[in-house]
């Protein structure tokens, strides 16, 4: 059993010169034990960890407080009581009495104090809170179980169910947008399908944010093959972190061959380096999903500094053109939030022609409640972000908007007396990003390490995708430029689900500088018209299309080589999204008759080697080329984005004026149009200015709770060709019966072979919970869902089999329903199954379209 905090801290202090090992330390008294072992600690780490404990221990009732040594390694008595602890002298002199006193950021009135106070206990109750996330799970999947392990035995939500049957589902060369909070399982539902279609061959492609990112996903893989079984050939997946050049080769060989599984990359990567062997895996029908992770960021950075997160795009479609017929990689973009512009975005630029299919279980985060300072002065504010920081609980992320902010913030804090903390920004070096986070979380790719930090500043190059379960404090000592960042960094905290603390303390001067931000330059229509025209001037033809180089730029705007580039990349980003061009990626030559292996061979090393340097240009009508209509669809597709972005900052404003439910103002940006209405982002609110000064929590503590979201599987585009169809006849129902006992031993066999070929959704009361693992291991790699509450069977448009009880003579409302849409159904049951709306007639005497279970098996 493992030692509880207080008694742990209890028995660290006992004798700081021999610390005992407490090798079962978790939390925050395995931070005060770290701390405490190493030389390089600051006092104000070891008061602030003694306090956090003390806390935890009186929300469970516990104000003993601890018996503390005045040793020289440990705070003094006048520095307790600067960190707002109360002090006693106790054994002639030698030891301390100290207990915590309760602190909360400063809030409005007396009603708003006593529900911070409430809500601060609550975060130190942690696990034990009453407000901590409670989701209802659901068994899993047979292929969700046999793809990533028995201890994947449920799904943690219904929204994550739907969200891995759809991309289970998706047929190929589709694409699926899916929007499922933080906490419910996102990279599941992307690994199952990718873990499941690869065993034998296949690749499928995970597009990241980060390399540190790409460095988690690959150790929780790795962790998942090595109890599976079948790893790569290099048994590494995130590309190119920290290989080899002799295995980055290997794992391009490995992904055009379908040998390497799975690889977690960056946009950058994709478009360069794995361009070739991505191709080469597709044409092959080999590269099985693409999908993105973090899908907001590439509307919100593929506007500006990493283009890439768009011209991805282009790739997509020459995959898809390559891929033999029914073998195209199913597209999956993946987020936790999006806004109507993001979803567009994706929608035009990674699904076109078709609409992308949108599973939709958005709902704000349960966990963090928000305060907000509205400081007069930079020193205003800095005297209260130290307070923050020295009273609020650990693991805690400070953010700042400059690179050079987080600097001064983490040598702030160290000044301050705070050693156990590091800063990562965009200039940080991947070696730099993995050691911080390595000391902040305690865990490596190896196992567990001692933590060394408890504080992390970044700007908002840190965050996404970390995964850090426990961090309890996000503090702002800036105002974000828009509501969509401010809310992703507010969801690093509490990912476990338990309650967390979000702080933001800005000054006047924020404003100005988000305003700035915000209003980031979008190259105007006169200007990209001028660098338009001097990339279409020095084209060529190529099959039909203009292939232009991204370095050609007009004589006065010469702005050196990447910024040339840059901006070429962004002004056909914008055409794309105007719907004047649709760009491709170079195709490459074809060999010529009589060409010699030599010529050839050099020809195709020149043409990869310089395919970044162009793009290939296919023109929409004669708009392209007209400078009125340019500049008309151009600059209203530049205005569209000026306006979402100043919407953006404007939301942000007035969710932190203090004005209007902080959850209220999140959950209307987050919500996309939908025909007459619009889908809307359920809204939680565990507190906020707002809601602690004018409103009464209801019964569970909050002041807003949503329920549970319950998206609907999107209705599959086409339909394929059906077993036993010409059985069916006009009908939509195929009736397999069987006569006897002996008959229904069958219905298994049948249900396997009709998996076999395709049908993945098999359910109904005759279904024996054992045959659930038997029939994935007949499907191999094909997928099987078990439609275990008839969800699928009265929602989906898509083929089932459904299995009646054999001693149950009526089959029940469902499949009366059923039968009414005319959606594709094999109904094994016995023969002497009623019609359902035709009492005490059976079935096959007024269905036509009946088989029994020893013909089916015979034409099978």
């Amino acid at each position: 059993m493992a030692t509880d905090n207080w008694t742990g801290a209890a028995a660290l202090f006992k004798d700081p010169s021999t610390l005992p090992d407490l090798a079962d330390a978790r939390g925050t008294l395995r931070r005060l034990r770290d701390a405490m072992a190493s030389d390089s600690t600051g006092w104000r780490d070891i008061a602030s960890l003694t306090r956090q404990i003390l806390l935890e221990a009186q929300a469970r009732e516990n104000t003993t407080g601890l018996t503390i040594p005045l040793d020289p390694q440990l705070p003094t008595r006048a520095q307790w009581e600067e960190m707002r602890c109360q002090t006693g002298l106790i054994r002639g002199g030698s030891h301390l009495w100290v207990t915590a006193t309760p602190w909360h950021p400063p809030v409005r009135d007396d009603v708003s104090r006593s529900a911070a106070e409430e809500d601060l206990r609550q975060v130190y109750l942690g696990p034990d809170s009453s407000q901590r996330r409670k989701l209802e799970s659901y068994p899993a999947d047979p292929f969700f179980t046999g793809a990533l392990g028995d201890d994947h035995g449920h799904y943690v939500s219904v929204g994550q169910r739907q969200a891995a049957r759809a991309v289970a589902l998706a047929e190929p060369g589709s694409t699926t947008i899916i929007c499922l909070p933080t906490g419910h399982g996102k990279t599941a539902v992307a690994l199952a399908p990718a873990l499941l279609g690869s065993v034998s061959s296949g690749v499928s492609v995970v597009v990241v944010p980060t390399r540190v990112l790409a460095a988690d996903l690959e150790r929780r893989t790795s962790e998942i093959i090595e109890r599976q079984g079948r790893h790569s050939p290099t048994r590494r997946y995130a590309y190119p972190s920290g290989l080899s050049l002799d295995e980055q080769q290997q794992m391009r060989e490995d992904i055009a061959t379908g040998r390497q599984r799975l690889v977690f990359t960056s946009p950058e990567s994709l478009v360069g380096s794995l361009k070739k062997p991505l191709e080469a895996a597709a044409e092959a029908g080999l590269l099985q999903y693409f999908v993105i992770d973090e899908a907001h960021l590439v509307e919100q950075w593929g506007n500006s500094f990493r283009t890439e997160f768009q011209t991805m795009s282009s790739h997509r479609r020459t995959w898809l053109s390559k891929a033999p017929q029914g073998r195209q990689p199913v597209t999956v973009a993946m987020s936790a939030t999006l806004t109507t512009q993001q979803v567009e975005t994706l929608d035009m630029l990674f699904a076109s022609p078709q609409k992308a299919r949108l599973v939709w279980a958005a709902q704000l985060r349960h966990e963090p409640s928000y305060y907000v300072d509205a400081c007069q002065s930079e020193q205003e504010r800095q005297a209260a972000v130290l307070d923050a920081v020295s009273f609020l609980p650990k693991p805690m992320i400070v953010y700042t908007t400059k690179v050079e902010d987080a600097e001064e913030w983490a040598e702030r804090l160290r000044g301050h007396g705070f050693h156990r903390v590091t800063h990562i920004t965009g200039d940080s070096t991947d070696a730099e990003r993995r050691e911080a986070l390595e000391g902040w979380s305690g865990n490596t790719a190896e196992g567990e390490t001692t933590t060394r930090y408890d504080i992390v500043v970044g700007t908002a190059a840190f965050g996404l995708g970390v995964d850090l379960g426990d961090v309890k404090t996000v503090v702002h000592a800036c105002m974000p430029e828009t509501v969509d960042r401010y809310y992703q960094e507010v969801g690093r905290a509490g990912r476990d689900g338990s309650p967390s603390i979000a702080y933001l303390a800005s000054t006047r001067r924020d404003e100005k500088i988000a305003d700035y931000m915000s209003n980031e330059v979008i190259i105007g229509a006169p200007r990209a018209w001028q660098r338009w025209e001097a990339m279409f001037h020095d084209k060529t033809t190529v099959e039909g299309l203009h292939r232009v180089s991204l370095d050609s730029f007009p004589p006065d705007m010469n702005e050196g080589f990447d910024q040339n580039r840059s901006w070429n990349i962004r002004v056909l980003n914008l055409m794309v999204r105007a719907g004047l061009v649709t760009v491709r990626p170079p195709k490459p030559p074809t060999r010529r008759e009589n060409e010699s292996d030599v010529v050839w061979k050099a020809r195709l090393e020149h043409f990869y080697a310089a395919a970044n340097d162009y793009a290939d240009v296919e023109l929409h009508g004669s708009e392209p080329r007209s400078r009125e209509d340019f500049y008309a669809r151009f600059q209203a597709e530049r205005q569209k984005l000026l306006q979402d972005r100043a919407s953006s900052l404007r939301e942000l404003k007035a969710a932190l004026a203090g004005n209007r439910c902080i959850g209220e103002v999140l959950g209307a940006y987050y919500r996309i149009p939908d025909g007459e209405g619009a889908i809307r982002t359920g809204i939680n609110c565990r507190g906020c200015p707002h809601c602690r000064a004018t409103e009464e929590p209801i019964t569970s503590g909050f002041y807003r709770l949503a329920g549970e979201p319950r998206p609907l599987l999107p209705t599959p585009e086409a339909q394929a060709r059906l077993p036993l169809s010409r059985y069916f006849g006009d009908r939509r129902c195929l009736s397999l019966w069987w006569q006897d006992a002996h008959d229904h031993v069958l219905a298994t066999r049948l249900v396997e072979s009709l998996v076999r070929r395709g049908i993945a959704v098999v359910g109904g009361p005759g279904m024996d919970a054992r045959l659930h693992g038997q029939l994935q291991r007949a499907a191999r790699t094909r997928t099987v869902i078990i439609d275990d509450d008839g969800a699928l069977l009265t929602n989906w448009y898509g083929p089932i089999i459904w299995m009646s009880d054999p001693n149950t003579a009526p089959p029940g409302p469902e499949i009366a329903t059923r039968l009414a849409w005319e959606a594709p159904t094999y109904l094994i049951h016995p023969r002497s199954l009623e019609h359902p709306e035709r009492q005490g007639a059976p079935l096959i005497d007024t269905h036509p379209a009946n088989l029994s279970i020893r013909r089916a098996l015979e034409e099978l």
